[in-house]
């Protein structure tokens, strides 16, 4: 395990306060200031600054903190896999919204059978991105951009983002203009599919609020069964509503300009101790 004062550095990191950190840890405040200092003495580096009674991090000290985390995250983790007695290995899977649907059920299945403790997490890119940071989830399926220095990830494939809608709409034009008047689903700020959307519209030189009727909805199922009941246009993964859109329930808009095919991809802490067991479980999935 970590030498007390780099724990202490990653509280610092996560407090910014050296008062809260003694809280949390249940020591005094003057142990907290000590244990930093001394950690600057012995690395001969400037990790804490602090400039009017407010404490932040330098560079140097948070690439430390979040080096020191990840270490501790995983170092947990290795334990807990060597005091299986079956050999087994607990895995803490997320998975986004949008591919819980298309990807999850894969790994599920590939995972049930080799681990005794199986726990996955849905939530937004940015919520499961959080939760990789704070080990509570080993690795993320995401389809959202995410910070490469911060990350590694490995490729599992693409997929088509569409623009769909209820089959009774007509519009005269396949333009993004054209759909401003019209009711739009939309994933809530977070989302992988919100961000690729917005992303998109800005290339058009537009953003959502040029559109007159928007709904935020979390579920992407939830807009897939209000398409199908009223009026109305969203943007999702092509897979999501594949059957909707062989069986005529939706149908979809081949608006000029968009044409999008968005990477999927596991993602877990840059340079993991477990690297190697993420890529075997990504060939393992693709080529069942």
């Amino acid at each position: 395990m970590l030498d007390k004062r780099f724990q202490t550095l990653i509280v610092v990191s996560e407090t910014l306060s050296f008062t809260a950190t003694a809280r949390k840890l249940f020591i005094t405040q003057p142990a907290v200031s000590q244990q930093i200092y001394s950690l600057e003495d012995e690395l001969n580096l400037k990790l804490v600054d602090s400039t009017n009674h407010k404490i932040s991090l330098t560079n140097e000290g948070k690439k430390l903190a979040a080096y020191c985390k990840q270490v501790e995250i995983e170092g947990g983790r290795i334990i807990d896999i060597l005091q299986q007695t079956d050999n087994s290995n607990p895995f803490k899977m997320g998975c986004t919204l949008s591919l819980s649907s298309i990807l999850l059920p894969k790994f599920i299945h590939h995972l049930a059978g080799k681990s005794k403790v199986l726990t996955t997490k849905i939530n937004n890119t940015e919520h499961i991105l959080q939760d990789i940071r704070d080990g509570k989830v080993d690795f993320g399926l995401i389809e959202g951009n995410f910070n490469k220095d911060e990350f590694d990830s490995i490729f599992i494939q693409n997929e088509n983002f569409i623009c769909v809608a209820n089959p009774h709409l007509r519009i005269s034009k396949y333009i993004i203009e054209e759909l401003f008047s019209q009711n739009i689903f939309v994933r809530e700020p977070g989302s992988g599919s919100r961000e690729i959307f917005e992303h998109w519209l800005g290339t058009q030189n537009h953003q959502i609020s040029d559109f007159q009727h928007i709904v935020e909805i979390a579920s992407p199922n939830v807009i897939i069964q209000l398409l199908k009941q009223s009026p109305g246009i969203s943007f999702i993964y092509e897979s999501l509503v594949k059957t909707e859109l062989e069986n005529g329930q939706l149908k979809k808009l081949d608006l000029k300009g968009l044409s999008i095919e968005h990477p999927i991809h596991l993602v877990f802490s840059k340079n993991s101790y477990f690297t190697d067991t993420y890529q075997q479980l990504v060939s393992s999935v693709l080529h069942q």
